[in-house]
């Protein structure tokens, strides 16, 4: 790590270092002598690097300080003035008038010369779109990728390491502030700037030392966008089974905000996740964003959702509606709907390499997911002062999946063992969340947060075999020469949590921070296991639990602040209270009283270099699956059961971070470290044999440890050059229980992403790099080698404003132990034209060469596995897209 990072400080300033540096100083005036504000003004060297950046003041002043001796290449540029490249020789210091003509050409011209790259106002920086834009943009995230000090991955924006959840347009929350929904749909073409607020606060009476700043992005539409409906409309598909239709329109006014968006495609493009899905679920995330702490486990899981062309067939529908109303300076509503289907086919083969034999799986599956959720907003400030929100949320999931499994050991040729497995769950949810805040004087501010969560689960489940399943736990009756095996479970909880937060600037540079909260969750679990039409009775089952949570905390956070150095240091007190009852079967009580320190210092050494430290102590109470000892069928080959002996479980961790970002010269670097240790950390573990798993849930009995890094940095060497690099690197030593006894176990872990971007002529684009992987896991047992080496590169052409062509290539690799098991070569392609003013037509080439498979390997704390599946074949699609 420390080599790393010398290397890159070497790359960053090593020039600078070996050379003096002189000032250049300058006048800008037009030609009645009067000085012209806010030009700005880049230096490049005689390697067409960039080598400084700023803006002309009030008086027309500009300073830049530059290595010397050295020649260099002015930019000068003006929106209302003509552009000026001047050349000079600095040798020494040097200060000079530079006059500027009035620009004589027509406005699109000037407005195309003459725009301001990057501004910084305050707290904000705001950027130009059209600045880093090449022409071949479709939608808001591909211009994001472009702007220096944001980075963009899997959808999430980050900036300075923290993940940004909340966008804006037009400083209106659309969607809840979804950043995949917003980023993928907004056409790129109407956004005007975006707005990078770095010190964003929920709490609008927040003052400047509260620690509860975030990062918030803000879309400026253009202004022909505005009071105008806009959009775009596409219908596409081939002759044959593929079909693509969205429609995204959008709508802006003073008092009123409206968005519809439409995805219905057959070829891959994923137009929602699981993550997503969590997002706009809200729960228990949305009560911690607002300060709330809560240790109890989710016993409610989500649905996973298939990734994009992962399946051989497959359907992806997508239906959103926003809604926004202003009607007073004081009151904002908002509501939107959504609702998405999804339904995937595919065939696959999976190998499972236990330490004493191996397991190999035919299936094929069909999954099928329908979700609906919405949500009512509004946001009211009183008279008084006071900051008034309300929200509530529906969500309903529901989803089906049906495998046909062939199950052979070791060097079978003949399947052993032939499963059908059928699976249906609904997930119901209802959130509501109110606050109340309000300032306090001049020095204090108060908050009032309350939440109420509602929640049901309907996983069913029924499986036929040609062997009897888990025969040494369920006693099973034959019939037809099969078994049947049928599960009802339904699981119930209901949660309360309520937080008051109170502020008090004690100083201008000290501040007092009262978190007091309480929270009651309970839970009630009813889970049946039928052979046949017969309920299974055991003492595992019929299964009947009731769950209680009770937790009260109190925290007190001193803040203090000296100079560039802030520090926050807190105490909290945690007591909980659970209690676990299953009828027939042993209850459990937990209570305990916990003390938990926390500290967090950020230093900004000056407005582009800022260093932090944190640390936190924390821990988790097991939930009502944790600790009711029922049986739960969860695949067609894994039983589980609780552990009703568990314990909390607690958990320590410091990271260290250092940022620097110089928005003018284009350059950005983060570093971040994390160390982290946990005791009694609960995992899975148990027992297998050829035809089955047996898991419970355990205590590891020693301390577990993790330590991670990533680093990401990204220049602008030139005007056509740009580099990223983003590396992570991680350790785990754990512990997982095998076969009646506990192993320890170690995962070490490191990747690199290299991106370098060239533009030409603004005509030509490309972007190529490679991805590297390596993960190293090694327990008593067993050692297993993974490598993944994937180079890559993505280009487009511009040779007319009305045409554009697209190429991506990529080459994966994937080896274990050092022995290859894949590689591929893909790649798609796409040729986009504009035969009329608001018309494009597009033609799509995906996986050109026909790859049908996609594999992946990795480890677990029972065996080794290798997954192959079927996946989307070549395809062609024709899009015909009208744009207003």
């Amino acid at each position: 790590m420390k080599n790393i990072f010398t290397t890159l400080v070497i790359i960053l300033y090593g020039s600078t270092f070996a050379q003096e540096k002189c000032a250049y100083q300058g006048m800008l005036v037009d030609s009645l002598n009067l000085p012209i504000a806010r030009a700005s003004i880049t230096a490049f060297d005689e390697k067409n690097e960039s080598s400084g950046y700023t803006f002309s003041d009030n008086y027309g002043e500009f300073k830049l300080e530059m290595p010397c001796p050295a020649k260099y290449e002015l930019e000068i540029e003006h929106l209302s003035h003509a552009s000026l490249v001047k050349s000079i020789d600095l040798k020494k210091n040097l200060r000079e008038k530079i006059t500027l003509k009035k620009d004589v050409v027509s406005l699109d011209a000037v407005v195309a010369q003459g725009r301001i790259p990057i501004q910084v106002k305050g707290d904000t920086i705001e950027y130009d779109a059209a600045s880093f834009a090449s022409g071949n943009e479709e939608n808001l995230e591909q211009i994001l990728k472009k702007l220096p000090g944001l980075v963009v991955e899997n959808g999430k924006i980050y900036y300075q390491g923290k993940e940004i959840n909340s966008i804006k347009v037009e400083g209106r929350e659309i969607f809840g502030g979804n950043q995949k929904l917003i980023s993928k749909n907004l056409p790129a073409d109407a956004v005007d700037k975006i707005q990078l607020n770095k010190k964003f606060r929920a709490n609008p009476f927040a003052n400047s030392l509260q620690d509860d700043e975030q990062p918030e992005l803000n879309i400026v539409l253009k202004e022909d966008k505005k009071n105008l409906s806009f959009g775009n409309l596409t219908l596409g598909g081939d002759a044959q089974k593929h079909y693509d239709v969205q429609s995204k329109l959008f709508y802006f006014s003073r008092k009123t905000d409206a968005t519809l968006i439409s995805d219905f495609n057959t070829y891959g493009n994923e137009v929602f996740s699981t993550q997503d899905y969590y997002q706009f679920s809200g729960g228990y995330s949305d009560f911690a964003e607002e300060g709330g702490e809560s240790s109890l486990r989710s016993s409610i899981g989500d649905i996973g959702y298939s990734s994009g062309g992962n399946a051989a067939r497959m359907q992806n529908h997508l239906g959103a509606l926003h809604l926004g109303y202003i009607p007073n300076q004081r009151l904002t509503v908002s509501a939107f709907a959504m609702a998405t289907d999804n339904e995937t086919e595919y065939s696959s083969r999976s190998w499972r390499y236990y330490p004493e034999f191996t397991q190999k799986d035919v299936n094929h599956n069909l999954n099928k997911i329908f979700s609906f959720i919405s949500r009512i907003k509004m946001d009211y400030s009183a008279q008084n002062g006071a900051n008034i929100k309300y929200c509530v949320n529906f969500n309903h999931q529901n989803s089906e999946s049906l495998t046909d499994a062939s199950t052979f050991l070791n060097d079978e040729k003949t399947a052993s063992v032939f499963r059908n497995s059928a699976g249906e769950r609904d997930n119901y949810a209802i959130n509501q969340k109110l606050s109340y805040i309000k300032k306090v004087g001049d020095d204090d501010n108060i908050g009032f947060y309350f939440s109420h969560i509602y929640q049901k689960v309907n996983p069913n489940l029924k499986l036929i075999s040609t062997e009897a399943p888990f025969q040494q736990w369920l006693n099973l009756s034959k019939k037809d020469n099969q078994f049947q095996l049928n599960q009802k479970r339904e699981l119930m909880a209901n949660h309360l949590y309520f937080l008051t937060i109170y502020n008090h600037l004690i100083t201008n540079l000290s501040n007092i921070r009262i978190k007091a909260g309480i929270n009651y969750s309970k839970e009630n679990l009813n889970n049946t296991i039928f052979d046949y039409t017969t309920a299974i009775k055991n003492k595992n089952t019929p299964t009947t639990s009731n769950f209680d949570f009770n937790e009260y905390y109190l925290d007190a956070t001193y803040t203090r602040k000296w100079g560039g150095l802030k520090v926050d240091a807190g105490l909290g007190t945690h007591y909980f209270k659970a209690n676990n009852v299953v009828k027939n079967m042993q209850n459990t009580d937990l209570n305990k009283i916990m003390w938990l320190p926390h500290l967090s210092a950020n230093y900004e050494i000056s407005p582009s270099n800022r260093i932090y430290f944190n640390y936190t102590k924390d821990y988790s109470v097991p939930n009502i699956s944790d600790w009711s000892p029922a049986y739960e069928i969860t695949s067609y080959y894994n039983l589980y059961t609780g552990n009703p002996g568990l314990n909390l479980s607690q958990q320590n961790r410091v990271s260290l971070g250092y940022f620097y970002s110089n928005y003018f010269k284009f350059i950005n670097l983060g570093v971040n470290t994390s160390y982290s240790w946990s005791h009694d950390n609960i995992r899975n573990g148990g027992y297998y044999n050829p035809t089955a798993q047996f898991t419970s849930s355990y205590n590891v009995p020693d301390v577990e440890k993790q330590m991670a890094a990533n680093i990401h940095f990204s220049k602008r060497f030139s005007k056509n050059y740009n580099l990223r690099l983003n590396a992570n690197l991680s350790n785990s030593d754990f512990y997982s229980f095998n076969n009646g006894s506990f192993i320890k176990a170690s995962s070490f872990s490191h990747g690199y992403n290299l991106r370098n971007s060239i533009k030409s002529n603004e005509k030509i684009e490309i972007d190529f790099g490679t991805r590297l992987n390596f993960n190293d896991f090694k327990n008593e047992i067993r050692q297993n080698k993974f490598t993944s080496l994937s180079p890559y590169i993505e280009s487009a052409f511009v040779p007319s404003k009305n045409w554009l062509i697209e190429v991506d290539y990529s080459f994966p690799n994937t080896w274990t132990d050092g022995k290859k098991i894949n590689t591929n070569h893909n790649l798609k392609a796409s040729l986009r034209i504009k035969p009329a003013k608001k018309t494009y037509v597009k033609l799509i080439a995906g996986n050109i060469f026909g790859n049908n498979l996609i594999v992946n390997n990795g480890t677990n704390d029972f065996y080794t596995y290798l997954n192959e599946t079927e996946i989307l074949g070549r395809y062609f699609i024709a899009q015909v897209r009208y744009k207003f």
